[in-house]
């Protein structure tokens, strides 16, 4: 896996996929504050904190997800940042756990009452979207005791990309204060990518792939959280969690036909031919009723972005080879996609009509 934050030879970053320039007066001429400036004005640079730009296409053309760790390596290298530690789910971002949806917000923590809020870039000319506004959060009131543990109020890491420090709160207690206040699908998808030892599918700011979790050291969690009501709901989500998922969508997806009423399907199901060679491994089985399930993710579809490389084209004419081989032997499939985990009326009718059983 490459390294998000990559320093090129002119000064220059490419974090994220996005060109970005750091201001330094006596670093290369790229990198002068008045030469960025004057881009800023003619709408060539997209200023995302003060000292920090962005290369305009490659901005209003990244995923939201990189603009939004593009942002929060600006916050970082501008000097009003200070020792802000990022908490929340941008700490979850930094740590490389999966998320199903972008942050809003980028989370920030801070020692002192009168620095809470949220403060909002201006847009600059030639912006498409607008940089992630910051979120200052005082530490939790049950985490206290630690403020003479470190000076941002909570226990933290330091992460160096291409020369830039961020520090950030220690995993266990970003889960522990983050995952009890996500809705479940959210929430699932984090436990499962922690369970599966799943590094992002937007590149890991770690350079190894995540060790997994036990489901012990993930109810171990609600230790830590800082309500009882806070701690139930971690038992509850740690309890459903599964390793078994490849993918957030997979994720969302049993969340979402449990919440639909349906039985829960069994995961990553091998269906072979009538020889015993392997047809293909299916999402999603329900085996009563002899009907798979496959959750399709766009990031099937997106070339030399995809992830088996191969073209659109060829991507959907192997799905379809596969589709044909697996229904030759009686099963039916049921596909869906994004939309309609976030319209699950759509789900519903697609499962009963494909004959998945209600939960007894």
């Amino acid at each position: 896996m490459d390294h998000p934050v990559l320093m090129q030879a002119d000064g220059t970053l490419r974090a994220w996929t996005i060109p970005m320039i750091l201001a330094d007066p006596s670093g290369a001429s790229a990198q002068d504050p008045r030469r960025l400036s004057r881009a800023v004005e003619r709408g060539d640079l997209i200023r995302i904190r003060p000292g920090a730009y962005a290369e305009r296409a490659g901005w209003n053309d990244a995923f939201p997800m990189s603009r939004y760790m593009a942002t929060v390596l600006a916050i970082a290298a501008s000097r009003r940042a200070g020792d802000a530690v990022f908490c929340r789910e941008t700490a979850l971002a930094l740590h490389g756990i999966s998320l199903w949806s972008f942050p809003r917000e980028v989370s920030v923590r801070t020692a002192r009452a009168g620095s809470t809020g949220v403060r909002r870039p201006v847009r600059t000319p030639g912006a498409q979207h607008a940089p992630f506004a910051e979120r200052h959060r005082m530490w939790p009131q049950a985490w206290r005791s630690l403020r003479d543990v470190d000076r941002g109020g909570t226990p933290s890491e330091k992460l160096v990309l291409a020369g830039v420090s961020l520090r950030v709160e220690s995993l266990d207690r970003a889960l522990a204060d983050t995952v009890p206040r996500m809705d479940p699908a959210e929430a699932a998808t984090v436990l499962d990518a922690l369970l599966a030892g799943r590094p992002a599918g937007l590149k890991n700011t770690r350079a190894s792939t995540p060790t997994p979790w036990s489901r012990e050291e993930i109810l171990g969690l609600q230790e830590l959280c800082t309500s009882a009501a806070a701690r139930e709901r971690m038992l509850t989500r740690a309890r459903f969690a599964t390793g078994e998922t490849e993918s957030p969508g997979e994720s969302v997806s049993r969340v979402v036909i449990r919440d639909l009423g349906f039985a829960l399907p069994d995961m990553q199901h091998r269906v072979h031919d009538e020889n015993g060679a392997l047809l293909g491994i299916t999402d999603f089985w329900w085996e009563g009723a002899g009907t798979v399930g496959e959750f399709d993710g766009l990031a099937k579809y997106l070339g030399r972005r995809s992830y088996s490389g191969l073209s659109a084209e060829q991507v959907i004419a192997e799905e379809r080879r596969r589709e044909d081989a697996i229904c030759d032997r009686g099963l039916r499939m049921v596909r869906w996609l994004a939309e309609d985990l976030r319209n699950p009326a759509r789900l519903e009718a697609k499962l009963r009509r494909a004959g998945v059983p209600r939960r007894r």
